[in-house]
C-alpha cells in the first residue's frame, strides 16, 4: 500500500497554520498598545519571566517611585560632615485579571455553510483579543490627567475652525514632554520621537498646514511604528480607522435625539429610529451613550446616512459587508452630535503592561476543539492575563478636538 500525506499527519502544520491566523488578526488591532511597556522592560529587568509571574500574583501588581535628591550647592566643610539626604517614595497600582472569549460552530453549519467559519475563525478570535486588550490600553490611557482642548468636551463644535488640530497642538505637547523628559523612540544620531495617535479625520486637517513630513520620505532611514503615515514636529503620527473617536460627546450643532424603535443585528445596512427630524443623507448617525464623561463604551459606533425612507435610514458603517459591526438592542441612544476626535500623546513607556508569562503578552489561541458526545461543535477561544496602567502622569497627554468632516 502506498504512504499517502493525510491530513491527520500534518497536525503540527495545521496548528501552525492556525495560530498565524490568529496572531495575524491582532497584530491588525493593535494601536494604543504601541505606547505600552511591559513591566519588567521599565523596570529594568528585561526578559525577566519569573518576576512577571511574581508580579501578576494578588490581582493588583504596585509600582514604586524613588525621588531625586535635592541639588545643593554648599561647598564641603573641612570640619564638618555632610548631612546626607532622605529619598521620598511613592506608588502606583495596576489591576490585573483574567480576560478571554470565544465563538463556537456547529458541524452542520461546517458541512451546510458557504461562509468560511472553520478556516476563518483563529483569525476573528485574534482581532477580537486585541481589540479587547487594546481596549484596555486605551482606558488606562484615557484616565490621564493631562489634556489640551480648546473649549469643554460637549462645546467642542466642528464647524469652529480654531476647535480643530493644529500644529499649535502638537508643538505646545512637545514643549511640555521634553520639560518632563518624557522617554522617546531614539536612534543614533537621530532626535527623541514620540507618538501622535490619531483617526484620518484629524489627520486630513493637519495636512492642510503641509508641514507633515510623509513617512516614505524617511521610512529608510528610521523605525517606522504600525499606521505611521508621517511626522511633524517631535510626533510620528500614527493614523488608523480603529483609532477611538468619542461619539457624540461633542455640541449638538443638529438636534437629533432619538433611539432605535427597533434591534440592529450585525451586519445590519439600516436601522429603525423612532425619529427622524433633522437627520439627512450625508450625516454621522452616532449610535450608544454619547462618551461626554470618562465612561466609554467599546460597543458604541458610527455609520454614515445613505438614505432615509420614512424612519428607517439606510447606513454604511464599519462591518465587513458596509453594515454595523455591532448589535444594538431597541432603545439604544441615536444622535447627530459633533463627535470629539483624539490625538495621543506619549512614547513607548507611557504606559505600563502586566501580563502573565505563561499566557503571552498578546494572549493565547484555544482550539480547535471539538465538543459534546459526537464531536458535532468546533469551538475557538483566546485567554489573557494582565493589565495597563499609567506608571506617571507626566508621560502622556492627549488632544480633543473637532473635524472639519462634521461641519
Amino acid at each position: 500500500m502506498a504512504t499517502v500525506t493525510q491530513v491527520s499527519t500534518l497536525s503540527n502544520s495545521l496548528k501552525v497554520q492556525r495560530t498565524n491566523d490568529y496572531q495575524r488578526g491582532g497584530m491588525r488591532r493593535r494601536l494604543y498598545d504601541l505606547l505600552a511597556s511591559p513591566i519588567d522592560e521599565t523596570s529594568g529587568a528585561a526578559g525577566a519571566a519569573n518576576a512577571m509571574a511574581d508580579l501578576c500574583k494578588g490581582g493588583t501588581v504596585r509600582l514604586t517611585f524613588l525621588s531625586d535628591m535635592a541639588i545643593g550647592t554648599t561647598p564641603l566643610s573641612e570640619v564638618q560632615d555632610i548631612a546626607p539626604q532622605v529619598l521620598d517614595d511613592a506608588y502606583k497600582d495596576i489591576t490585573v485579571n483574567m480576560y478571554g472569549d470565544g465563538i463556537q460552530t456547529s458541524q452542520k453549519a461546517l458541512i451546510e455553510y458557504f461562509t468560511d467559519y472553520d478556516s476563518r475563525s483563529p483569525e476573528k478570535v485574534g482581532l477580537n483579543m486585541m481589540e479587547v486588550v487594546d481596549f484596555l490600553a486605551l482606558d488606562a490611557a484615557l484616565a490621564g490627567s493631562l489634556y489640551y482642548r480648546y473649549a469643554a468636551r460637549a462645546s467642542l463644535d466642528a464647524g469652529t475652525t480654531a476647535h480643530r488640530a493644529s500644529e499649535t497642538i502638537f508643538a505646545n505637547v512637545a514643549a511640555r514632554l521634553s520639560q518632563f523628559n518624557v522617554p522617546g523612540w531614539e536612534g543614533e544620531g537621530r532626535p527623541k520621537n514620540w507618538a501622535a495617535i490619531t483617526d484620518h479625520f484629524v489627520l486630513n486637517d493637519m495636512a492642510a498646514g503641509g508641514n507633515i513630513v510623509n513617512a516614505a520620505i524617511y521610512q529608510d532611514k528610521e523605525m517606522v511604528l504600525n499606521n505611521e503615515v508621517g511626522k511633524i514636529h517631535s510626533f510620528k503620527i500614527i493614523a488608523s480607522g480603529w483609532a477611538k473617536i468619542l461619539n457624540g460627546a461633542g455640541i449638538e450643532g443638529h438636534t437629533l435625539n432619538t433611539t432605535l424603535s427597533a434591534a440592529a443585528t450585525r451586519l445590519s445596512t439600516t436601522v429603525n429610529l423612532t425619529s427622524t427630524t433633522n437627520l439627512a443623507a450625508g450625516y454621522w448617525l452616532n449610535i450608544g451613550t454619547p462618551e461626554s464623561s470618562t465612561t466609554f463604551y467599546p460597543n458604541n459606533e458610527r455609520v454614515k446616512v445613505a438614505s432615509i425612507s420614512s424612519k428607517v435610514a439606510t447606513i454604511v458603517g464599519e462591518g465587513e459587508n458596509g453594515g454595523l459591526r455591532f448589535a444594538h438592542a431597541s432603545g439604544t441612544s441615536v444622535n447627530i452630535k459633533d463627535s470629539v476626535h483624539l490625538i495621543m500623546f506619549g512614547g513607548p513607556a507611557s504606559l505600563a503592561k502586566v501580563y502573565a508569562p505563561v499566557i503571552g503578552e498578546f494572549g493565547e489561541l484555544v482550539g480547535p476543539k471539538q465538543k459534546g458526545l459526537a464531536d458535532q461543535w468546533t469551538s475557538y477561544a483566546w485567554k489573557w492575563f494582565g493589565g495597563y496602567g499609567i506608571p506617571a502622569e507626566n508621560g502622556l497627554y492627549r488632544a480633543e478636538v473637532s473635524v472639519s468632516e462634521e461641519a
